[in-house]
């Protein structure tokens, strides 16, 4: 069995990382390909040399069992469609791309089997979610070796499609909000004092990554760890107070905000459609 990449960025190499790390895949059970060689395929190539770098991205379809769609979303299509032989009843192609529905790609063909795919940087540390949706077509032993693989490194959770966009959010783009939101705090925190912008950023992120282990390893939830940590009457309470006054509209904002980045997308993906078929 080949496991294939089509588009070697991060979130490819991520995967083929993590792979080679935590499953039982050879690096002589993969095989990439991309249309302009760049650092993380040189990269991998220098470390797993067993790799196979594919002339063609039919190389990879004809040879993959799977095979991971880690293309931009307007290039998903056309790529699929260049290769449309290829793409047999047993060939698995995963999708990762934002805004690219599983129904999009079966205007392509529907002898293929579908699955979909938002992983997310944090599970580069073994902690992220993988968010997947397979296709009713998609075999129980395809979708087992997809989730199998996936939660050697992560915690995979199924998602209906129509929830995904908003699903992605919270697991692959969370990451970059969360920092967002802190780098504020970091600078708020410099403006009111003579602490250095090294100081506090070590203080806050030691916070994070203490209340991450105490989610993940001592059962807290939100609430309860509020409760805890948040004294009535005391200090810690006021900026939780304040929070829920002013944080419910950020949140909504940002949501909506986000929405109608995928809906842009999805226009995108649906305009291309009228064009090529």
């Amino acid at each position: 069995m080949k496991v294939g990449f089509i588009g070697y960025g991060s979130m490819a190499d991520l995967l083929t990382r993590q792979f080679l790390a935590h499953t039982d895949l050879a690096p002589s059970e993969i095989i990439v390909y991309t249309r302009s060689e760049n650092e993380k395929l040189k990269d991998i190539h220098e470390v797993f040399p067993d790799v196979t770098i594919a002339k063609t991205s039919q190389e990879v379809f004809e040879q993959a069992v799977h095979t991971f769609l880690c293309v931009l979303p307007l290039g998903v299509l056309p790529v699929l469609l260049e290769n449309k032989q290829a793409l047999s009843s047993n060939k698995h192609v995963i999708s990762i791309a934002a805004g690219v529905s599983i129904n999009d790609l079966k205007h392509v063909t529907t002898d293929a089997q579908y699955s979909k795919l938002i992983p997310s940087l944090t599970t580069s540390v073994g902690i992220g979610t993988s968010l997947v949706n397979h296709d009713a077509s998609v075999s129980e032993a395809n979708q087992t070796w997809l989730n199998d693989a996936l939660g050697a490194f992560s915690s995979v959770i199924e998602v209906a499609e129509e929830d995904i966009d908003l699903a992605s959010d919270l697991t692959s783009s969370s990451p970059g909000f969360i920092a967002a939101i802190f780098e504020q705090f970091v600078q708020a925190a410099v403006r009111k004092s003579d602490l250095t912008e090294a100081e506090v950023f070590q203080m806050i992120s030691n916070s994070l990554a203490g209340t991450s282990k105490l989610l993940a390893e001592q059962d807290y939830t939100f609430h309860s760890l509020i409760k805890r940590v948040a004294t009535k009457g005391g200090i810690t309470a006021e900026g939780v107070a304040l929070s829920e006054d002013k944080l419910p509209a950020f949140f909504d904002e940002l949501l909506e905000r986000t929405e109608r980045k995928y809906d842009d997308h999805h226009k995108e993906i649906k305009d291309q459609i009228k064009t090529l078929f």
